[in-house]
């Protein structure tokens, strides 16, 4: 036996089902393997689509980071094993002539022992071989058929992140026509009452990215439906009743905070996973800057001057998450009509 084949068909085998476990069991994120091929997967697509976030070749590029993964789950296991039966020359034999099998008869015995599909033309030679295409065989049954299932939460948890998106937009296609639509007058009461589902919704959408970080890679070129663009509006949103509004208009303090710390969770997990030790190419604007219109219920602009620089470093933050999936802030501060 070479134990050096032995020993590497074990180790790319072993690799492989710890990937799988870490990616579909743990809710901390996927395995290394898996956050290569994705990262992999995604930039071919964005460098293929010009970084535009409207190119529609872009919508494809998280269907294709999921059937790649399995791919690579299921080949990186039928590699590791036929690597362990090529270390034996006897692995293998044929059931009727008892003839030794050669290279490619192996490959085909342990992709049909992964399957489970039990053709019975080839069998191991040994009690040790039967006990390695038992322990092959489990595997294959457990993690592949796991592999597949783990395709219906990934997509359940893509539908909600588009949900939370065309929440956010119904209410206005801007930071400041969401203020605006929500103004009666008096406070914003209109958008405080939507603030603790907007956080629940937050919420479940940041615990599926922990768990199911694929997500991230489905992305959406309608800006109704894009999560980026809806997540920076809301955080606009949130700054501006923060900073810019009368001191003297009630605003609801708690839920306020719940908002804070549920925006403030999500760019966390975010940033260390997706934007950590990057600089971002566009020119990050104040938010000051961005105001087109100023409405009754404003400050005046030399009392919130101040928020700019208190802002700088959670907006260039939010600049390179909009860079990211190929938007702009033009695509946030485009309409208050």
């Amino acid at each position: 036996m070479n134990f050096l084949y032995f020993i590497f068909g074990t180790i790319i085998f072993l690799m492989i089902v710890a990937d799988i476990i870490k990616t579909a069991f743990s809710s901390n994120g996927g395995g290394k393997l898996t956050e290569w091929v994705s990262l992999g997967i995604w930039h071919v697509f964005f460098t293929a689509a010009g970084k535009k976030a409207n190119s529609k070749l872009l919508e494809y590029a998280g269907p294709t980071v999921l059937v790649s993964i399995l791919l690579v789950w299921v080949i990186g296991m039928w590699f590791g094993f036929f690597i362990m039966l090529l270390s034996d020359i006897d692995s293998v034999i044929n059931s009727t002539t008892k003839a030794n099998t050669d290279t490619w008869e192996k490959l085909y015995y342990a992709g049909f022992t992964l399957s489970t599909l039990g053709v019975g033309d080839y069998i191991p030679s040994n009690n040790f071989w039967r006990v390695f295409t038992n322990i092959a065989a489990y595997s294959g049954l457990v993690f592949i058929t796991t592999s597949i299932t783990y395709f219906v939460p990934v997509l359940s948890a893509v539908a909600l992140k588009s949900k939370l998106s065309l929440y956010i937009n119904s209410m206005g296609k801007s930071p400041q026509q969401i203020l605006l639509n929500s103004w009666n007058g008096k406070d914003f009461n209109s958008f405080i009452d939507n603030v603790s589902d907007l956080c629940q919704m937050l919420i479940h959408h940041t615990m599926n990215h922990h768990s199911y970080p694929v997500i991230h890679y489905f992305h959406k070129s309608t800006i109704d439906l894009a999560f980026a663009p809806a997540f920076v509006m809301l955080d606009e949103v949130h700054h501006l009743l923060s900073n810019v509004i009368k001191d003297d208009i009630s605003i609801d303090t708690l839920k306020m905070k719940m908002l804070k710390t549920t925006l403030d969770q999500h760019l966390e997990m975010l940033q260390k996973s997706y934007l950590n030790d990057e600089s971002a190419i566009e020119v990050t604007p104040h938010l000051t800057q961005l105001l087109k219109e100023k409405e009754d219920y404003f400050k005046k602009a030399e009392d919130y001057k101040y928020c700019d620089n208190k802002l700088e470093k959670r907006r260039k933050l939010l600049t390179l998450m909009l860079e990211k999936t190929g938007w702009s802030w033009e695509a946030i501060h485009n309409n208050i009509d």
